[in-house]
């Protein structure tokens, strides 16, 4: 009577301190396998199935990788083929305990006290799955066992037969990876992958927006030359203009130099003859007088006839003399008539040519007006139209000017500018995405470092209890892709070396990876563990030992369920859940041990 107080004082102690956990509650398994219909009840902490190999405890761990999705179980065969024979549809369920704790459900969506998972399996192929009668595609599946930490597909979580040897063969790329789902850091495996991928892709549009850049300067260089060019032809059309200008007011300038010389000259004719007619005036005035004096001599020869031949002769020289001035006087006033008439005639040519070039003048005035506002210059037309000629070859040197290159250049310039400022931002958010990764490198290797701090000595003093000695080795943290874990073991004295799959004997295999997986376990996150025939390759000693340690570890905390499966009897302690599992003709049955 004592022994049965104290045991359920223990009991009472265990529900005391079992925190509402989604434990498996139970497994039904219809037309699967060896079992027709059987109801296996599981409890938290350890649970042990035993009995005789063909018997059906392998297909009880099979049916709850199948009804969870594990991928394992979808690769090795057709699930058909695990239809009972003569059957056409199985059906596996999981019970899951959801009860409330502090308020709060293990499976946040669903409020009910369990959550059932079934999955149906069809002859034909065809498989589905029901959560709580409710119709759930497999992804839909995975996302709810994600929630409380359950990945079927890990091998930490769920160990089929063998698997403990393809644990050994996975590598140690693998085998971190599966240590760090099993613990809950997929996460900041995956927050790495999505801020490198974020970082990727900053980096390939980095590329490409570097390219753009390139592109939009190049087009800049390009609108800039022909806006330059633009503003040179500017620059020259403007001159060319005030050139124009100057032409046209050279031209009215060289008319009115032109009038002005020639007004000055008939202004100097019309005085040249006045001269002349004073001349003329003079010249015939001299001429009278002349004659009055030839009459005045003659009528003194008339009168001096008697008078002496030396007188007569002095007369008749003195009209000769007179009559040779009054000739030369003649002659001079006919040569300044003369000289009259042709200046005269000159100056109505002039007369003619000043009209004209008046003429002229007012149609180029009007001219000059239009070009723009009267321009003095002392420079010849001639000479500025040398200067327009060397300025429409300079013109024409620029060849084909795009009459919108400013607008071009201004909008290129600008689309430069926002891909500048682009790049820049891109550039900055590419420095922060790199910070950002490197964080969340330095964050993971902090935690797998602590976490390996806390398993490396549970596993060394685990495998000290089997005579061996070990340790654990982090390799390649700089390198998501290649980072590794590498177990070493060795026993009996012998120095760790890499545990493979060719170093170490199968017992000696078995006995390391259990010992890492039990001094994993209060680090995995997953409520339930299962293993299935940990012992096939173990020697009576140390499988007592293995026992001894998973049943210390199951008992160490109340809030996991432990699944061993073994064809071995098992002493364990009275609150352990023992399962028995026989063949009775060809159907599986299932027992449990009352304690």
């Amino acid at each position: 009577m004592e022994n049965t107080g104290e045991r359920s004082a223990e009991r009472l102690a265990l529900e005391g301190r079992i925190k509402s956990v989604p434990h498996i509650k139970e497994v039904i398994l219809e037309n699967f396998m060896s079992h027709e219909y059987s109801r296996i009840p599981l409890k938290p902490g350890l649970n042990v199935i035993m009995g005789p190999n063909g018997a059906g405890k392998s297909s009880i761990l099979l049916g709850i990788s199948v009804a969870l999705g594990q991928t394992y179980t979808e690769r090795g065969e057709r699930l058909s083929d695990l239809i009972r024979r003569g059957k056409d549809v199985a059906r596996v369920t999981v019970v899951f305990n959801n009860s409330a704790h502090n308020g709060k459900r293990p499976f946040r969506t669903i409020n009910t006290d369990t959550v059932s998972i079934a999955r149906y399996l069809k002859r034909n192929g065809d498989y589905w799955h029901y959560v709580n009668n409710r119709f759930m595609t497999k992804a839909e599946v995975e996302h709810l066992l994600r929630q409380v930490g359950i990945n079927p597909n890990n091998m930490l979580i769920i160990m089929h037969q063998n698997m403990i040897e393809q644990f050994v063969t996975k590598s140690s790329v693998e085998k971190l990876q599966m240590v760090e789902d099993a613990v809950g850091a997929s996460k900041l495996r995956e927050r790495i992958i999505d801020a490198e991928a974020k970082l990727n892709m900053l980096l390939t549009e980095e590329a490409g927006l570097k390219k753009t850049l390139e592109e939009a300067k190049a087009t800049v260089e390009y609108w800039k030359e022909e806006y330059g060019k633009l503003i040179k032809l500017r620059r020259l059309e403007a001159h060319r203009v005030e050139l124009e200008r100057e032409l046209a007011w050279s031209q009215v300038i060289a008319l009115e130099n032109d009038i002005k010389k020639i007004e000055d000259k008939i202004s100097s004719l019309v005085l040249e003859i006045e001269d002349l007619n004073k001349e003329v005036e003079e010249h015939g005035l001299k001429a009278g007088t002349l004659r009055e004096r030839i009459r005045e001599t003659i009528r003194q020869l008339r009168w001096t006839k008697n008078q002496t031949s030396e007188a007569l002769d002095d007369l008749e020289k003195s009209i000769d003399g007179l009559i040779d001035e009054l000739v030369e006087e003649k002659v001079q006033e006919g040569i300044e008539r003369f000289k009259i008439r042709l200046t005269e005639s000159e100056m109505r040519k002039l007369k003619s040519q000043l009209s004209e070039l008046k003429a002229k003048l007012a149609s180029q005035l009007s001219e000059a007006e239009l070009k723009g506002p009267r321009v003095e210059t002392n420079r010849k037309p001639m000479e500025i139209q040398e200067d327009l000629k060397i300025l429409e070859v300079q013109i024409n040197s620029l060849g084909n000017v795009t009459p919108n290159a400013e607008e071009m250049y201004l909008l290129a310039d600008a689309k430069y500018s926002e891909v500048e400022m682009k790049a820049k931002q891109l550039s900055e958010n590419i420095e922060k995405a790199r910070e950002e990764v490197e964080h969340r490198k330095e964050v993971w290797r902090e935690f797998l470092r602590k976490l390996m701090s806390e398993v490396e000595p549970a596993y060394i003093q685990i495998l000290k209890y089997v005579d061996a000695n070990g340790k654990i080795s982090l390799r390649n943290l700089e390198d998501i892709e290649k980072a590794s874990l590498d177990l070493y073991v060795g026993f009996r004295g012998v120095e760790p070396v890499l545990l493979d799959s060719h170093t170490q004997s199968g017992g000696e295999r078995i006995v390391a990876t259990l010992a890492f997986l039990l001094a994993l376990q209060k680090h995995v996150k997953s409520p339930f563990r299962a293993v299935d025939e940990f012992d096939v390759h173990l020697d009576p000693l140390n499988r007592e030992r293995m026992v001894k340690m998973l049943t210390a570890t199951a008992k160490a905390d109340p809030n996991v369920q432990y699944i061993i499966i073994t064809p071995g009897y098992i002493n364990v302690s009275d609150d352990a859940n023992v399962i028995i599992v026989q063949n009775v003709s060809g159907k599986s049955s299932i027992g449990v041990v009352e304690r």
